[in-house]
């Protein structure tokens, strides 16, 4: 690619007006053609290795196109360089640290990322960063840290952030078998953001753990208020709360209950489907199924719970063809190979 000479602005030493050459390296982004972009903006700076702004440009261009060894070296070879000036060292740093946190080496991020915020302690991309990316490596109290500071940097309301970081350490203890301290950072969570389903979940499984099954019950409840996307995850841990405190009966209360206010909720009928399945109402939960299914002729676990059902009830022949159609819903999903494919 040639370059445009003549008019007004710094040339280079071969003669390539960098202005020029990011009108063409823009050019060749908006066509997505970020190799040419690339082509550009290197040939500048081999005929000029003061232009800087090119450097950075071709940073950014390396980490969008995935060579994130060759942006890191760029913005390493600025870094080092004495005559630098200090806001090309800050976006030179910053580039680094998206570069870092885009490879995924997230301690080599987080150092970049803590300098950054040693050079403004209001660094917004910092600090939101720094709260990520320390929750990732499990250092939920460094987390929790850059929120707080993040929300004095910005005068924002970060109780919706920091109860998610509080549910990440809460889940954290849990796997650890602390029970305890899992049940204190759930609660914390929950102080900060009431509304957090997924806290009132986890709630639920903590005092089911106890034997506090009434507990358990609310929390749950409490969720599905909240988010009755859930109800997969939910209902069961329902059924079996219900029967622990010897009311097996209130769960078909509830869900029927509800599907009177809402009777296109899948998960609520599928749930009361299993329900009626359980107790021996095989016909009853085939029309719950049937009915799913006319909806929605592609849902697996509904054409999975049907088949179970005939399966259960003895009628061979109806159950084989239940499982024919789900495993050809498998291979049009892309589960399964095809079944020539097998040859």
């Amino acid at each position: 690619m040639r370059f445009r000479r003549g008019g007004s602005g710094r040339i280079g030493r071969g003669g390539v007006r960098p202005e020029v050459a990011f009108r063409d390296a823009l050019r060749c982004v908006l066509d997505d053609d970020l190799e040419g972009a690339e082509r550009v903006l290197a040939e500048v700076v081999r005929e000029d290795s003061t232009q800087i702004e090119v450097y950075l440009a071709l940073g950014q261009l390396y980490r969008r196109h995935g060579e994130i060894g060759r942006a890191i070296r760029i913005h390493q070879n600025l870094l080092l360089r004495n005559d630098l000036a200090s806001a090309h060292r800050e976006r030179a740093l910053r580039g680094l640290a998206r570069d870092f946190r885009k490879g995924g080496f997230l301690t080599r991020a987080i150092s970049a990322y803590e300098e950054l915020r040693d050079r403004d302690p209001r660094d917004r991309e910092a600090l939101a960063a720094l709260a990520r990316l320390r929750a990732d490596v499990r250092d939920v109290d460094g987390a929790l840290e850059a929120q707080r500071q993040l929300s004095r940097a910005t005068g924002e309301d970060g109780r919706a952030e920091e109860a998610r970081l509080w549910l990440e350490k809460s889940e954290a203890a849990h796997a650890e078998g602390r029970s305890d301290e899992a049940r204190r950072a759930l609660k914390k969570a929950l102080r900060r953001d009431g509304g957090l389903a997924p806290a009132w979940v986890r709630l639920g499984e903590l005092e089911a753990e106890r034997g506090k099954n009434g507990r358990a019950l609310a929390a749950w409840r409490k969720a599905l208020e909240l988010d009755r996307r859930l109800g997969v995850e939910i209902y069961p841990r329902l059924e079996a709360a219900f029967a622990a405190v010897g009311q097996p009966r209130q769960f078909e209360v509830e869900l029927r209950a509800y599907l009177v206010a809402r009777p296109e909720d899948p998960q609520a009928r599928l749930a009361l489907a299993r329900t009626l399945a359980a107790r021996g109402e095989a016909g009853a939960a085939l029309a719950e199924l049937d009915g799913l299914l006319e909806r929605d002729p592609e849902r697996l676990d509904v054409h999975a719970a049907r088949a179970r059902v005939l399966l259960a009830e003895g009628r061979e022949a109806e159950a084989a063809k239940a499982l024919a159609e789900l495993v050809d819903l498998l291979e049009r999903q892309g589960a399964l190979l095809p079944r020539e494919g097998l040859a």
